[in-house]
């Protein structure tokens, strides 16, 4: 408990002093995100945050490392890392869609295959295999959530630390980086916080998003007789709020896109309808916060089972019906 205090601590004060710097140096290169007719901001600003996230996060590791084994959940950090440099790469110079799915579908894959997590190898017959896919799908839909949906200031770094300090009971030792990425992501948004003065970049979100995505299919199966993804599908829920807007935006566009290209950016996104203004960033954050600390006290009861399941599934179900209902609530 101590020792991931205190890489908590350590990755904090390093995300935090960094984000500054990071933020000069980026406006002294342009490496700016101008603000456009989709945007949710209005003055130019620094999008290398996630680059503080992943030092500091690096530095709170090598404290909890520090005289012990790696742990057996280090090739998952080493994925995430790779996946950290994609999203750089884009933030300096703008990879093509196309590029970035096939470098996620890549490094997804290869973890899976690589290092199998026990939902996967214990899997009977074909069912393995599904998983398997799943797995990647898993995977490469959490990162593009958390990408889709950083938006506004505060958002997705607040986000997920609460997602972290649900995720972190469920996942065992596939969990071990927590502390340190919770830590990391916490000094950031000292900085995110609305008004901000730097932005996470797609290297922040893809690395949050696709560690957070590795860690809860790595998450301990339950002990009971026979294959099982009740604690898979616990920690799915932990991520509810981002999930079903990502989910819920796309079949509304599908919908009533009339030919729309629903990949391109766009201002539909239940966050985005209820933020009509800059002034209105906090608001939003704080309820997407409470919408997290909701599925993830759901999230808790599923990996209960029994009764306890269908009370989390209840709960996860209205906190979705909520979120669907905010825009017609605060329009």
């Amino acid at each position: 408990m101590n020792g991931a205090v205190l890489a908590g601590g350590a990755a904090f004060l390093v995300s935090g002093a960094l984000a500054p710097l990071l933020a000069s140096f980026a406006v002294g290169r342009n490496l700016l995100d101008v603000p456009n007719l989709r945007s949710s901001h209005e003055v130019p600003t620094p999008r290398l945050g996630g680059v503080a996230i992943f030092f500091g996060t690096l530095v709170g590791v090598a404290l909890l490392i520090f005289g012990k084994p790696l742990g057996e959940a280090w090739p998952l950090l080493v994925a995430a890392a790779l996946m950290w440099g994609v999203g750089l790469a884009d933030d300096l110079g703008h990879l093509h869609f196309g590029a970035k799915a096939a470098a996620q579908t890549l490094l997804a894959s290869g973890l899976l295959l690589l290092y199998p997590p026990r939902i996967i190898s214990e899997a009977p017959g074909a069912l393995g295999i599904a998983t398997f896919f799943v797995g990647v799908l898993w995977i490469v839909a959490l990162t593009n959530a958390f990408n889709f949906m950083d938006g506004i200031d505060g958002f997705t770094g607040g986000v997920a630390l609460v997602n972290v300090l649900f995720l972190a009971p469920l996942a065992g030792q596939a969990g071990w980086f927590l502390p340190a990425l919770a830590g990391a992501t916490a000094g950031f948004l000292v900085w995110n916080i609305s008004p901000a003065s730097i932005f996470i970049g797609d290297s922040g979100a893809y690395f949050l998003g696709f560690g957070l995505a590795a860690v809860a299919l790595y998450a301990p199966v339950p002990q009971a007789e026979g294959w099982t993804p009740l604690g898979f599908a616990a920690c799915v829920l932990v991520f509810t709020p981002y999930l079903f807007d990502t989910a819920y935006t796309l079949v509304r566009r599908l919908r009533t896109g009339a030919g729309k290209n629903i990949f391109l950016a766009h201002r539909e996104h239940i966050y985005q309808r209820i933020t009509p203004t800059t002034g209105t960033h906090r608001r939003t954050s704080n309820l997407y916060y409470g919408a997290s600390v909701v599925a993830g006290f759901a999230a808790l009861l599923v990996s209960e089972g029994g009764a306890h399941a269908l009370a989390g599934a209840a709960l996860a179900l209205a906190c979705c019906g909520s979120l669907a209902a905010l825009p017609k609530l605060l329009r």
